[in-house]
């Protein structure tokens, strides 16, 4: 029986047959046996003409480069073709000390691939990248920065400020979500007044604030002066990210931003937050809505419209039958349709 090592250096025999189906199954088997010592015999196929060839190449060098393959990397980094480059990016962590001169040289490539693909890897096998990637002027690869800091252990306060205080709305989302994750880091304080003050100058991250806030359920001073005013944006993202993230919390846990929900003007996003909850708290809050003549009558009446045909609170179903009585006609016609829907 023939050893894999003939296998092998037989099949790659079969690389140079003119019969171009044998070498395609060659390439086919040489993949399927996984060895690799058949990269050096997959080089000479970057040089084909055929595609179908040269794409194998690039897989088979991806798969299997190691730390051998130094000269490698080097020359593929110097390739004027971009795919090429974009492979020495990949395979140049492998090769040891030399990684990072090699990916050094693609940071500022012409083609974006190849650059992203650089900066990836640079940030990747040496932290000290993330500051002048935040300092560039390609939004994709502060991006890549914030990703890498998302993995580390330890964040300097500093840079987290600087991801805030970028010029672009992306990035400073990225920030905002980039202190959701880190609570402990959140919780010093040192950021509620950069927060505030980017909230107030870009809208769009209003959204991204209150999330945060949210998802980290502690009550802040600071932002109790402004919460108010942000839940009054009506923007139907906004109130359908806000009732996504309340949905499955413990009212008791943040019962502070509830409490400031329920007591807005923003009835599109009280109404959606009660629709989909069924608890003591949020009954408490249906009772008192129903039950006080200054709240919307839209409002109240979409409560009663959202509990059609559901068994209630006693105290919610007899508070609606009162509201039978009640003197205008579209409160009054939504409550006796309620007890027919119970009936």
């Amino acid at each position: 029986m023939a050893s894999a090592s003939n296998v092998i250096k037989a099949t790659i025999r079969q690389l140079n047959n003119k019969d171009v189906r044998l070498r395609r199954r060659a390439v086919r088997k040489l993949f399927e046996l996984d060895d690799p010592a058949a990269i050096d015999a997959f080089i000479p196929l970057l040089k084909e003409n055929d595609e179908w060839f040269r794409e194998k190449a690039l897989m088979a060098i991806q798969r299997w480069a190691s730390m051998k393959d130094l000269d490698l990397a080097e020359k593929l980094s110097k390739s004027k073709k971009p795919e090429e480059r974009i492979l020495a990016c990949r395979i140049a962590p492998r090769v040891g000390k030399s990684s990072e001169s090699i990916l050094r040289r693609m940071l500022d490539d012409e083609n974006n691939l190849v650059k992203q693909n650089a900066w990836k890897n640079i940030l990747n096998i040496n932290e000290d990248f993330i500051e002048d990637a935040l300092e560039n002027e390609d939004v994709g690869i502060k991006v890549l920065a914030i990703e890498r800091i998302h993995l580390m252990n330890e964040i300097n306060n500093e840079i987290i400020k600087k991801i805030l205080d970028d010029d672009s709305t992306r990035i400073r989302k990225k920030g905002i979500n980039l202190l959701k994750s880190k609570p402990e880091i959140y919780s010093s304080g040192e950021f509620d007044e950069i927060i505030i003050k980017i909230v107030e100058k870009d809208e769009d991250i209003q959204i991204h604030a209150l999330i945060m806030l949210i998802e980290l359920g502690g009550e802040n001073e600071l932002f109790n002066q402004k919460i108010p005013i942000w839940l009054e944006n009506e923007d139907p993202e906004m109130i359908k990210l806000i009732v996504q993230s309340i949905e499955n919390k413990d009212w008791k846990e943040i019962d502070w931003i509830i409490n400031k929900i329920m007591n807005s003007s923003n009835d599109k996003l009280i109404s959606r937050i009660l629709r989909r909850k069924r608890s003591i708290e949020a009954d408490k809050y249906r009772k008192d809505i129903l039950l006080d003549e200054k709240r919307d009558l839209v409002l109240r009446s979409r409560i009663i419209e959202d509990l059609f045909g559901k068994k209630q609170d006693e105290e919610i179903i007899k508070i609606i039958l009162e509201l039978e009585n009640n003197e205008n006609d579209s409160i009054s016609k939504t409550a006796k349709m309620y007890r027919e829907s119970i009936s």
